[in-house]
């Protein structure tokens, strides 16, 4: 059996070189399209960017996760962001260079295991475009390598039970976990539901590979559950994690959007033309719930599809049955954990392995359909009333998929200068690395009308405190001290109510800021002021001790902030575009 594996796994080298050339056009082609449009509105990055990118920047600072500021269970994230600006150079140029390569490596990546999963490049292509027109963010990398990368290598284990496709699972189980926690739990999840679907192989040999899985992931994790347990102990970090984690869900849950509930109302195009037009439009014009409801029913009609065939529809892909219900449970479990709100940000974290599933049920939908064959007995023996509700689902399912992604496509390709010459895109790229430089000098900011208000309090910040001040803020607004190029305090980015409200985290929160030079404090205003003196009574009685009110400011008409400064320092001027008091040179630095 082993060597029939082996035979049927074997590609001659043609085949392998039109892999590697259309994965090198993959990655060119969105390497260029992601980084030609970075969309972000702070030197081209979002605020969610910031989230992850500032908790990198502070070990510049000379911080660790866990030992010096709170680790929201993405260490490894954390620092690659500070290799990132070590080894590319400081600015957010460097970061969008390096989350546009991650992205066009996914999608490198999807194409390929796509092919894998249908025997055919096209359909590699159609699963990496699936991927592609999703959009995911720069900063959701991680959500798409853990999966291209894993996914394989569990196919490969599949093909070739052996002690060293476990071993590399298990490493791509722990570089997940580091870079954020559940996806070292799913991947887990991932390599269970394989065992147990597995054929062909002895319940002991795969009870010997879990036990074997279970120790290397645990060996592997030692090194760093260790540094958390000297560092404030595991248990207590991950009662912590598991709080944050809770309330943010509780922040943003999961809403059931409606299919026709567009908040922009009707399109034109939905109001004209004849009713197939009409239709496609009401679709689009509803895309992120269609798009959503589709993401869901898309894993459970595989799981149906799979149950209906003999073997997968792939006959000569050894084990395809159970390569594909793991991909499919591990789709599940993904739309349980990534999408909830804001849906439209979060549709493309799940991508990886739903690509596969809409690549796959290219093939597998016209077996169903007319290989008799190919169908499990029971759905021989039911013909057409197991078919039909399968091959309308699927062929419905695809159809929104393909209405919503090709939507402004030919737009989404001009930002990018994809359309034009040849050379347009490099002219492109050449001008938005001059456009980031730019915008990550503060200087360049200050003559534009037309900046954002919290870039202006980023300048503040810049201008009015030395380079090795810390910062506490309350509100999330990460963009503020990235930009600013300064450290947070107390070992918070934000520290917002509701969260590290503990008496045990408060008290941490105080032993930080007491050794650390704070010589400003930005809080929100009027109820959630309120809010943050009664969730951190400790930490506010030290702020009412060592602080006085110097000012508030609203900003962007969202962010009402009040500015807090040390009773015992002295300003040295005031900054005029805020009235505020300085404690710096008053000019904007770039360091």
């Amino acid at each position: 059996m082993l060597h029939s594996a082996v035979r049927v796994s074997f590609r001659p080298r043609p085949r392998n070189a039109a892999l590697c050339a259309v994965g090198a056009v993959i990655f060119a082609f969105t390497f260029l399209l992601r980084f030609n449009d970075p969309g972000g509105s702070f030197a081209g990055l979002t605020d969610d960017h910031f989230f992850y990118l500032v908790r990198g920047w502070q070990i510049l600072f000379g911080d660790l996760p866990v030992r010096d500021f709170v680790d929201h269970g993405a260490p490894l994230y954390y620092y690659v962001g500070a290799a990132v600006q070590a080894v590319l150079g400081r600015g957010t140029l460097s970061e969008i260079e390096f989350s546009a390569a991650m992205l066009a490596l996914a999608a490198s990546l999807t194409f390929w295991v796509c092919e894998r999963a249908t025997g055919s490049i096209a359909l590699g292509l159609v699963g990496a475009a699936f991927q592609l027109l999703l959009e995911p963010r720069f900063y959701n990398y991680p959500k798409l390598l853990a999966y291209a990368a894993a996914i394989p290598l569990l196919w490969h284990y599949a093909d070739r039970p052996g002690w060293r496709p476990v071993l590399w699972i298990a490493v791509v189980t722990v570089v997940s976990f580091l870079f954020r926690h559940d996806h070292g739990a799913l991947i887990g999840l991932s390599m269970a539901v394989l065992l147990v679907m597995l054929t062909g192989v002895r319940w002991t040999e795969r009870l010997k590979h879990a036990a074997l899985y279970a120790l290397c992931v645990a060996l592997l994790t030692a090194p760093y559950l260790l540094f958390i347990e000297r560092n404030g102990g595991v248990m207590s970090y991950f009662r912590q994690a598991a709080a944050w984690a809770e309330r943010d869900r509780d922040r943003a849950p999961v809403v059931w959007p409606g299919l026709l509930d567009n908040p922009d109302g009707v399109s034109d195009e939905a109001k004209q033309g004849g009713p197939v037009a009409r239709a496609v439009a009401t679709v689009r014009d509803n895309g992120v719930a269609w798009l959503y409801y589709g993401e869901i029913a898309l894993p459970l009609l595989a799981l149906f599809v799979l149950a209906a065939s003999r073997d997968g529809f792939r006959p000569s892909w050894p084990q395809a049955r159970a390569k594909l219900a793991m991909v499919a449970v591990l789709a599940l479990a993904l739309d349980a954990d990534f999408l909830r709100s804001p849906l439209a940000a979060r549709l493309a974290d799940p991508s990886v392995p739903l690509a596969i599933l809409v690549a796959w049920l290219l093939v597998a939908l016209p077996r169903l359909a007319a290989s008799p064959k190919s169908l499990a007995p029971w759905a021989a023996r039911t013909a057409w009333r197991a078919r039909t509700p399968g091959l309308l689902a699927g062929v419905s399912i695809l159809a929104v998929f393909a209405v919503v992604l090709s939507k402004d496509l030919y737009e989404r390709l001009d930002r990018s200068a994809l359309v034009e010459r040849v050379g347009k895109p490099f002219e492109r790229a050449a001008n938005i690395r001059r456009q980031m430089q730019v915008e990550w000098d503060l200087n360049s900011w200050m003559a534009r009308p037309d900046r954002p208000e919290l870039i202006t309090l980023s300048l503040y910040v810049n201008a009015c405190t030395a380079p090795d001040d810390r910062v506490l803020v309350e509100a999330y607004m990460p963009q503020v001290l990235g930009l600013a190029r300064r450290a947070f305090a107390g070992g918070h980015a934000d520290l917002r109510p509701g969260f590290f409200a503990t008496l045990e985290a408060q008290q941490l929160t105080l032993s930080r800021l007491q050794r650390q030079h704070v010589p400003i404090i930005l809080l929100d205003a009027g109820k959630s002021l309120d809010n943050f003196r009664e969730s951190f009574p400790l930490v506010m009685a030290h702020i009412d001790e060592q602080y006085r009110l110097a000012g508030s400011h609203e900003f962007d008409g969202r962010f009402g902030v009040t500015l807090f400064v040390r009773k015992d320092a002295t300003p040295n001027g005031t900054w005029e575009p805020l009235g505020w008091p300085c404690y710096g040179t008053g000019q904007v630095s770039a360091s």
